[in-house]
């Protein structure tokens, strides 16, 4: 009986692959290029003609027209009735970058306590500033530099423990 069923089950298999002979292209994909190319020879013009207008010669700025439509808003009353007499508010709109201020505003910043209680009597954060750093620099060695990094612990929220075999060490060898 086992050969039997064995035997059944390789003749329908084999059945299922040669029902599946295909074929080189489905007739609905035809029918679909077909389109694709109609679609194309409709589009065709179109695409001549905005090629034709990408390979115009550049214009000069003197050829350029440029017009400006400036809307009238009109509010209900004169406005000229509540200014002075010659008032022209143009006037003195010659601008000068020698006449610019730059105010630079120091945030500052409230540590709750006087940083001065822990610093030495007579200390000045900008004594030895007109140091010559080429002088300085020159001593410098960069493998005499220790650099410490941080490592940022980070808490998941859960005891990962829970989760790892007992006696679980991730820098044993």
């Amino acid at each position: 009986m086992k050969k039997a069923s064995v035997l059944l089950g390789t003749g329908v298999l084999a059945l299922l692959l040669l029902s599946f002979a295909g074929k080189d292209r489905c007739e609905k994909s035809k029918e679909n290029h077909e389109a694709k190319i109609a679609l194309n020879g409709l589009q065709q013009p179109f695409a001549d003609e905005a090629l034709l207008s990408l390979n115009t010669e550049p214009l000069s700025l003197n050829e350029i027209t440029v017009i400006e439509f400036e809307e009238e808003i009109d509010l209900g009353f004169d406005t000229a009735e509540y200014l002075p007499e010659g008032f022209n508010p143009y006037e003195g709109m010659v601008l000068n970058i020698d006449d610019i201020e730059l105010v630079e505003f120091e945030e500052e910043i409230d540590l709750g306590f006087d940083t001065a209680d822990y610093l030495p009597k007579g200390f000045n954060a900008y004594a030895g500033m007109d140091l010559d750093f080429e002088e300085v620099f020159s001593d410098l060695d960069l493998d005499d530099i220790l650099y410490f990094i941080e490592e940022e612990e980070i808490d998941l929220g859960f005891d990962t423990s829970k989760y790892l075999p007992e006696g679980f060490d991730p820098y044993a060898k």
